[in-house]
């Protein structure tokens, strides 16, 4: 007997084969059927699914065998598992590698044997899909195809199953992620919303008039507090979002008041940057179901958005309109555009349109993507347009509801 030799790519083939998770696991119906249509369609008592590890052949499927694994040096697998194409042992007792291996002096009488390599999703051969029998038998080219077609099965069932626990381990990261970011974001708020309210009242001249480099510090960091925090509040609401766990409560409300209370409420920001918001409403007795304090979430995120990017001495204007039977609400600047490899993933978590330039600006790139997420909870829809050098309009539509509604 000759027991097989290594391969050359042993360790890699060795971690692909463990990369699978099949070892040692319960039967499948969908390997099972395999087996047995192999067993029908050759006319042969004996078929596996082998995979060969360290010191053993192992099967994941058998039909006319009873053991589950073999010793490595005694298997033809171990030799099948060598070459790319279908290995085949037409008398085994002919052969000198096998005539005194103990699977064909004793049970299970191995005569015949034709083997073809099974592979990982990263090609290297992990086993086999085997046939026996106690009878020497020739092997024609026909059947050696049709044998590779049945191997390239089983491959199709390991990608499924890798592609499985792929998606499995990915909802495992996530879970984890999104439990330590919530975890951590509590902790977090608890003390910076005591030391917000601190700095406040310093700032405020609670403890008298402070010295002005003392007051320009403490000013400073209040306003880097107020900004930490609404990284929290932003990652606490996604979070909420992505679980499902973000309740909306939704009424019917005129939007006119709303949208005029948003304005004023950024006049003093858009004083900072040297520009004004407009508001512009183009449909009186417009009424939509919305939560009110979402949508104020919403209406702040666009406008110190397009504060933050206009232009010194430009307006920003906020508009309500009608527009294709439902209501439009719109937020227009007259800055330098949304940049063209940007506007694909505008929306997405983190999203940074340009690392210098909106650092300097400010902002944790979570906004758009809440303020998307929220406008869907509420029936609508948000997108944008922009031209390069000709500004950015970010607009959402909600379905109108009749006067009579309530």
């Amino acid at each position: 007997m000759i027991p097989p030799s290594l391969p050359p790519d042993e360790a890699h083939r060795l971690q692909a084969l463990r990369g699978l998770c099949v070892l040692d696991t319960p039967s499948e119906e969908r390997f099972d059927r395999i087996v047995r249509t192999a067993a029908k369609l050759f006319r042969v008592p004996m078929a596996l699914v082998s995979l060969v590890d360290e010191g053993r052949q192992w099967f994941k499927a058998r039909v006319g065998l009873d053991g589950s694994e073999t010793p490595r040096e005694h298997s033809f697998c171990g030799h099948a598992i060598l070459g790319s194409s279908t290995f085949v042992v037409p008398d085994a007792v002919r052969d000198v590698r096998f005539h005194d291996n103990p699977f064909v002096i004793g049970e299970p009488f191995v005569r015949f044997y034709a083997g073809h390599p099974v592979r990982a999703p990263d090609g290297s051969r992990v086993g086999t899909l085997c046939l026996i029998d106690s009878t020497p038998r020739e092997f024609s080219d026909a059947e050696r195809a049709a044998l590779a077609d049945l191997a390239a099965w089983v491959e199709l069932e390991l990608d499924a199953i890798t592609v499985r626990l792929a998606h499995e381990a990915l909802r495992e990261q996530q879970r984890l992620k999104t439990e330590f970011i919530s975890t951590v974001s509590h902790e977090l708020r608890t003390p910076l919303t005591s030391i917000r309210g601190s700095l406040g009242l310093l700032t405020g001249g609670v403890a008298g008039p402070l010295p002005g480099p003392v007051a320009e510090m403490v000013d400073i960091a209040h306003k880097n507090s107020e900004r930490l925090i609404r990284l929290i509040n932003d990652i606490l609401d996604l979070d909420k979002v992505e679980a499902g766990k973000l309740d909306l409560y939704l009424e019917v409300a005129d939007l006119a008041p709303l949208l005029l209370h948003a304005a004023q409420a950024h006049q003093g920001y858009a004083g900072e940057y040297g520009v004004r918001v407009e508001l512009e409403l183009d449909a009186s007795g417009a009424r939509a179901r919305v939560d009110a304090d979402r949508l104020e979430q919403v209406l702040a995120n666009l406008l110190s958005n397009a504060i933050k990017f206009s232009p010194r001495g430009e307006p920003v204007t906020l508009r309500l309109s009608r527009h294709a039977g439902r209501l439009r609400v719109s937020v227009e600047d007259r800055g330098p555009g949304v940049p063209e490899d940007f506007r694909a993933r505008i929306f997405q978590k983190f999203a940074q349109a340009d690392g210098s330039d909106t650092r300097r600006r400010g902002g944790t790139g979570l906004g758009l993507s809440i303020a998307r997420a929220l406008t869907e909870r509420m029936g609508g829809a948000l997108d944008f347009t922009s031209a390069p050098g000709a500004g950015t309009t970010f607009w959402f539509d909600l379905p109108e509801c009749p006067p009579e509604a309530k």
